[in-house]
């Protein structure tokens, strides 16, 4: 795979658009529906990844943004050759339409037209924070699981042929590199389950979560083939940071980011319903800092 160009694929949402928060309202059935930390955009995070992409990444192919029709973030350029929007509607069944699960809009990932065979998955609050390469994430024939504590299979977590999708912390929030025929392959081997989180307009704890089911799919049916990273390796290249209102927390968080520069880290939101304007500014101020140049991909 060595020179081979690696597609990026970002799910993302403009959670300020006002027809779009109309639907969601419309589907909704619980607060945890229309949490705002699902959905807002406080930060522009993805147009700042986008530079950290630019900067930190020199093997990246086409940008695969997916998201809801009719969004297409303000500020980007789509004209660019090497940038796709492609909305819901273009790759998920009809039948689970609309839907604002990002478990079924991950599960249809593979689908995306023109998409490379290898591809890195990347949510809009991961960004990279020094150079990165391919080998991070793919060496020797081999795909690199970040998400276990210490190598393990994961089988341990299927009980009475369900998943249990407990979260295991920090080690959770990583880019995740995918092979397209092992995707979709893995969206097949509980079809009744995948239907019925397919069948779900809102996450769900009962869900299957794709980006960990992919994790067990490797490790069990694909060992040969995945190279799984224990939890101090993995806190070498990664940093995970929730975004509270605590400023004290958050400066002495970001000034962690700024004298280590992991290889990538997550910038999770997690202000609830009323974001501290001193955090807000501090992290506004962090990214206009350390991504300040414009990317090809901006307007």
């Amino acid at each position: 795979m060595e020179g081979e160009k690696i597609d990026i694929v970002y799910t993302w949402v403009d959670g300020a658009d006002a027809d779009y928060i109309e639907i969601v309202k419309a589907y909704s059935e619980r607060p945890a529906d229309v949490n705002p930390e699902r959905y807002r955009d406080t930060y522009a995070l993805l147009k700042y990844s986008l530079r950290s992409l630019e900067k930190y990444i020199n093997w990246s192919g086409k940008i695969f943004l997916l998201t809801a029709r009719p969004q297409v973030p303000e500020w980007l350029n789509a004209d660019h050759p090497d940038v796709q929007v492609v909305h819901h509607d273009e790759v998920i069944d009809e039948q689970y339409l609309p839907t604002f699960n990002p478990n079924v809009i991950e599960s249809f990932l593979h689908k995306i037209p023109g998409l490379s065979e290898h591809f890195l998955y990347i949510n809009d609050d991961f960004l990279f924070g020094n150079k990165t390469d391919l080998s991070v994430f793919y060496n020797n024939g081999k795909s690199t699981i970040f998400n276990t504590f210490f190598g393990e299979n994961l089988g341990w977590r299927i009980r009475d042929g369900k998943y249990d999708i407990i979260g295991l912390g920090i080690i959770e929030h990583t880019p995740l590199f995918i092979k397209k025929e092992f995707w979709e392959e893995m969206t097949r081997m509980n079809p009744e389950e995948m239907h019925k989180t397919r069948s779900d307009k809102f996450r769900k704890p009962e869900n299957l979560m794709t980006y960990k089911l992919y994790r067990y799919y490797m490790l069990k049916h694909q060992r040969g083939l995945s190279k799984a990273i224990n939890i101090i390796d993995l806190l070498k290249v990664n940093y995970f940071h929730k975004i509270t209102n605590s400023l004290p927390k958050q400066i002495k968080g970001f000034r962690k980011i700024e004298t280590e520069k992991p290889k990538f880290y997550c910038l999770n939101d997690d202000q609830r319903d009323n974001p501290d304007k001193n955090v807000v500014t501090l992290v506004k101020d962090f990214l206009a800092k350390n991504y300040p140049e414009k990317s090809a991909f901006e307007k």
